[in-house]
């Protein structure tokens, strides 16, 4: 072996520069090309990776918008569901005030019907009112008390003033007869003591005196001529008995004077109207008591 082979065979720049010039194209390409995939990669993720954060922050950026819309939305139907309640609410009150002081009124109207009718009742009262004999003031000879119209069974009639005139009819043959008397001079009878005997005579005349007896409610007259005339009179009224002596009086009850009571019809209606009239105002308060409670408790 010369020199110059031995060299050439254990030359390792020889070696390496034949290796080198045999083997780099190869690897060079294979090199660029496994580069070429990874910088592929890499700028595919990366591009992945931008489209994901401009997603993510298109949609955190619609969240964001949306969500104060969104909001306003819910606050807006919360404030109209509010509203609609709250007016709901105020209109159920002013229906409830509106029946409330519909109610007042027609207490206070109720009230002043009853007034009214209060007032016509005693008015009416005092009208129909039917007095009673003064038996002390009688044998006074304050004769007041008689003052009124007296009826008898049979339409004999006496209308008396409070001094004791008297206009007297009554009929005779089937005509009626009149005439004005005078009252006075009363004193006890004996045979009852209760009653009272007033002297009687036709005014202007000197003639046609009689007496009247004035018996009170409750009294029974006593009977005269050995029992053999009884009073037959409505012992549960006052009554007037005329005649020109005690057995005559007896002898006739039909012709017994009665106090005419005034017509109470009027006075009948009246009281009936009130009555109801108190039983409605009873009603309305109770119902209008039921709505104030109600509405507090509520």
């Amino acid at each position: 072996m010369t020199k110059k082979n031995f060299e050439e065979k254990h030359d390792s720049k020889s070696t390496v520069s034949k290796v080198v010039k045999g083997s780099y194209p190869a690897t060079i390409r294979s090199k660029v090309f496994k580069i070429k995939v990874y910088i592929g990669i890499a700028i595919s993720l990366l591009v992945v990776a931008i489209l994901a954060c401009i997603f993510l922050f298109s949609s955190n950026k619609a969240k964001k918008e949306s969500s104060p819309a969104s909001s306003v939305t819910s606050t807006k139907e919360s404030t109209s569901q509010t509203s609609t309640s709250q007016g709901k609410t105020d209109e159920t009150d002013k229906d409830k005030q509106v029946e409330i002081r519909k109610l007042k009124d027609q207490l206070a109207s109720l009230d002043s019907k009853i007034a009214e009718s209060e007032a016509l009742v005693g008015k009416l009262k005092k009208e129909t009112a039917v007095p009673k004999l003064d038996f002390e003031a009688l044998r006074n000879n304050d004769l007041s008390s008689l003052e009124g119209t007296w009826l008898t069974p049979s339409g004999n009639q006496y209308i008396i003033n409070n001094s004791g005139e008297v206009r007297s009819t009554w009929l005779s043959n089937g005509e009626k007869q009149e005439s004005i008397v005078q009252l006075s001079g009363a004193r006890k009878l004996n045979e009852n003591p209760e009653t009272v005997i007033i002297g009687a005579g036709v005014k202007d005349s000197l003639v046609g005196g009689f007496v009247v007896l004035a018996v009170p409610s409750g009294v029974v007259l006593q009977p005269s001529d050995d029992g053999k005339f009884t009073d037959k009179s409505n012992h549960s009224e006052e009554r007037l008995l005329g005649g020109q002596g005690y057995n005559a009086m007896l002898m006739h009850p039909e012709d017994v004077y009665y106090r005419v009571k005034p017509d109470t019809s009027k006075l009948e209606a009246e009281e009936k109207n009130l009555e109801n009239l108190k039983a409605e105002r009873e009603t309305i308060k109770t119902k209008l008591e039921t709505k104030e409670q109600k509405n507090t408790s509520e």
